[in-house]
């Protein structure tokens, strides 16, 4: 699968712009199911606090699946951490007790996907305009395999990650073979709550041609969440770890920053620090099974290389080549935020956009890419 880029475009994670977190909650409904699902939402905002404004722009949603008898709260360095970068993170609180439906739990993650996207579209909605057709779905240990029932359910999700993912029925390492998006793998070995050998690694070698693993030494089952009672009950006969939970954290983070800015902000200078990160930690090892284009591997096909959007520079209207004319495209500003998205026609208006350059995404239903840079007078 791969991507045209007649022009790439650079940018890196330190010029990203630092984002007050919102929160509020939404019961969705997915009425073919005849279930509520009750879903915290942090994101980008003017100010923080419940409620408040959006900020101005289009952001890219996280889909969080919890463990075994925890909840949403305990995954609050992953929306502190991502929020403010530019992300909207989702948490489904379904599935919390110990009588669990881990198939149902894997349509919601993705249910609640599809839900932030349509308040994206439906003015008068906290959300109008400021959401990205772009998407992650991450679970940790239930949550983890949660999220590969996910990802293999629904092909719009734009990439998979897991943190100690378990087994789940139905069977997560089946799913796994019918997984087409990248993925991002993470396994510690002080983990005797779901073992990397009857977990992890069937999962990760059933999973997309382009996939990373990243196995933590000291890692344990627990520490891929903020500190839970329950869970760390379920790993009271581990060996301990030997390093904090805070470590751990940040090691996530490390590998998953750059991941995430590379599929779903369309950063391919992130990518060329992920494949730095192989080789290059103490605390960790990262192996990467993609080809040298990294997140060009998001579609199947190139196009080709005459393909362009003109004129360039423009001051206001590009032309649109015709295998990409009614079709989605996203515009993505200079420090990676997603500006604009939608249908084309047989061209797009820039007039409106500040003096600058931008990165214009085209893709038709063939899941074909084409990105040009553009410069807007």
């Amino acid at each position: 699968m791969k991507v045209f880029c007649s022009c790439l475009f650079f940018w890196t994670l330190s010029g990203f712009s630092q984002f007050d977190i919102g929160e509020t909650s939404i019961v969705f409904n997915d009425t073919e199911r005849d279930r509520d699902i009750e879903t915290f939402i942090y994101y980008p905002a003017t100010e923080s606090g419940e409620d408040v404004t959006v900020t101005d722009g289009k952001f890219p949603v996280i889909s969080v699946g919890h463990g075994f008898v925890m909840t949403y709260e305990s995954y609050a360095y992953i929306w502190e951490h991502f929020v403010p970068l530019g992300y909207i993170v989702i948490l489904p609180n379904t599935e919390t007790t110990v009588t669990v439906s881990h198939g149902d739990f894997g349509t919601d993650l993705s249910f609640v996907i599809g839900a932030i996207q349509t308040e994206g579209a439906t003015e008068g909605s906290l959300f109008f305009e400021h959401v990205s057709m772009t998407s992650a779905v991450l679970g940790h240990s239930m949550g983890g395999g949660a999220a590969v029932l996910a990802a293999a359910e629904d092909t719009e999700i734009s990439t998979l990650v897991t943190l100690a993912a378990a087994e789940t029925d139905p069977s997560a390492i089946d799913a796994a073979e019918t997984v087409l998006q990248p993925s991002l793998t993470f396994a510690g070995w002080v983990d005797c709550v779901t073992p990397i050998a009857e977990h992890q690694e069937p999962v990760y070698e059933n999973l997309s041609d382009c996939k990373g693993y990243v196995f933590i030494p000291e890692g344990s089952h627990c520490q891929f969440a903020n500190s839970n009672v329950l869970c760390e009950l379920g790993e009271f006969s581990c060996t301990a770890s030997e390093i904090s939970e805070e470590e751990q954290h940040e090691t996530v983070l490390e590998a998953l920053t750059p991941w995430f800015q590379a599929f779903l902000k369309m950063d391919y200078a992130a990518w060329e620090e992920v494949e730095a990160l192989e080789g290059a930690h103490d605390l960790y090892d990262l192996e990467l099974e993609c080809d040298d284009n990294g997140p060009v591997l998001s579609v199947e096909n190139s196009v080709a290389n005459d393909a362009v959007i003109y004129p360039n520079p423009t001051t206001g209207e590009v032309w649109i080549p015709a295998n990409f004319q009614n079709k989605s495209y996203s515009i993505y500003s200079a420090d990676g935020r997603l500006v604009r998205g939608g249908k084309t026609k047989k061209s797009i208006d820039l007039s409106n956009l500040e003096t600058g350059v931008y990165l214009i995404e085209l893709r038709d239903d063939s899941r074909n890419v084409l990105v040009n840079r553009i410069q807007k007078l």
